[in-house]
């Protein structure tokens, strides 16, 4: 007899859209530039910044009065678009919460002092003394994921459609055959709130997209994501599809991200923000590097500065081996996939590099492989694929690359490619022979 799961999964947010243009919305947290610091970031609907930016945070629920709690002053950055009277425009709030006890449970609520949030809770990253007790590490990987709402889902959705579904998002939602999700969102609330869940990673293209029906769609997204996003980091890289308005969208609902201190700002024609297409941070046994596949496509004034930045930071990490021994790299676009004519010249340019005076300079594979990198993962393609360790074998066709099909202590990167998290541009259907490098 066969069976059926019916999922129920909960979705709610702190509130429905309200007149309050002071109400915070769209929070997110992201691991910080040290190990003891959480950055959260949220929106208000305020338009040029007119209201305070706090973080209330401590590990009592009930918040109590500092110096039982804490309260810090954050930053606010005014999104408004010029000359483009119909984009929405919002405030940007980061803040962040300081000298945080590794593995602890803290609590939090963000606002101006007048308008708070609900409280949310996240619990630390661990440190030598307190990593044996938190393994093993759990982490959700996501690719491509578009927004779940059944309205904003399609790409004819009006502004106005969008905003009048928001309140009618709070009931259940009932999963089944003849009502399938749409993307993978509800299961990833589901383990985030039933499972110990450290981090999860978007490997680039938002609610499809982030600027479309103005702006509106990636609003609903950033608050559909906010029922996982404010109780663990919500740790992103940049895509194609979010190339509208030169990046912008992307640049601000994630500002922040563990920016390097010394990486240039990015300047999208909207304004600098803090460098979130290329960065690194550690978490427990592991060394994470996010970089940008789009400064071989779409910015490429940024590629020698991105390909210096990441030989030196993945040295820094082979001499942190012993503390941090896996280092995993993501971009969204990949080095290796197999599907269609993405895995083509797209790909090959990640992995020899662009030809410069009859040289190919700023490949990444090579980089890669003589770093010691254990994973590599991306998205970009709408299906799985997962890759045996691979060494270079630059042939410029997608058939590239030799492997020794080590599954314990490969000696080489291992690949993965993971971008099926759900849009409407549907499943990515594999067309060619599968190469002898790939296991799955």
């Amino acid at each position: 007899m066969l069976k059926f799961l019916v999922a129920i999964i909960m979705l709610t947010w702190n509130a429905a859209y309200s007149d309050n243009t002071l109400i915070p919305e769209q929070i997110h947290l992201a691991f910080g530039n040290t190990p003891d610091t959480m950055s959260v970031q949220w929106a208000t609907m305020d338009t040029f910044c007119s209201s305070n930016t706090k973080v209330w945070y401590g590990q009592d629920k009930n918040l109590p009065p500092p110096p039982s709690s804490y309260t810090v002053d954050g930053s606010c950055y005014q999104f408004n678009v010029v000359n483009r009277p119909t984009l929405l425009k919002q405030s940007h709030h980061v803040a962040n919460m300081t000298k945080l006890t590794a593995s602890t449970k803290y609590f939090y609520k963000v606002g101006d002092g007048i308008n708070w949030s609900s409280t949310y809770s996240f619990t630390t990253a661990p440190n030598a003394l307190t990593l044996s007790s938190t393994l093993p590490q759990k982490f959700i990987i996501v690719g491509d994921m578009g927004s779940s709402s059944s309205t904003a889902y399609k790409p004819s959705a009006s502004p106005t459609k969008i905003l009048s579904k928001i309140p009618t998002c709070k009931p259940s939602i009932t999963l089944t055959t003849s009502n399938p999700a749409r993307t993978v969102l509800p299961w990833i609330t589901t383990e985030v709130h039933t499972q110990r869940v450290d981090m999860i990673l978007h490997l680039g293209d938002y609610a499809y997209d982030l600027f479309s029906e103005n702006g509106y769609r990636g609003r609903l997204f950033m608050n559909e994501i906010a029922n996982s996003s404010s109780y663990v980091p919500y740790m992103v890289n940049v895509g194609n599809h979010e190339d509208g308005f030169n990046f912008a969208f992307y640049n601000e609902f994630f500002r922040n991200m563990p920016a390097p201190i010394d990486a240039p700002v990015v300047n999208t024609g909207y304004g600098n923000t803090p460098n979130n297409w290329y960065y690194s941070w550690n978490v427990g046994l592991i060394h994470f590097v996010t970089l940008s596949s789009e400064v071989y496509y779409n910015k490429t004034d940024l590629i020698d500065k991105q390909y210096k930045w990441l030989e030196n930071d993945l040295q820094n990490a082979n001499k942190n081996r012993t503390a941090a021994p896996w280092i995993i790299v993501n971009a969204h676009r990949g080095l290796y996939c197999s599907c269609d004519s993405d895995c083509d010249s797209d790909a090959q340019k990640m992995r020899a590099g662009i030809l410069q005076n009859g040289k190919y300079v700023y490949g990444l594979e090579q980089l890669l492989y003589q770093y010691g990198v254990d994973l590599w993962l991306n998205g970009h393609e709408h299906n799985y694929e997962r890759m045996y360790d691979i060494e270079p074998n630059e042939i410029f066709t997608y058939l590239s690359g030799k492997t020794t099909k080590t599954t314990v202590n490969p000696p080489g990167t291992v690949y993965i490619v993971t971008g099926d998290g759900g849009n409407f541009a549907d499943h990515e259907v594999f067309t060619r022979p599968q190469p002898t490098r790939t296991a799955f």
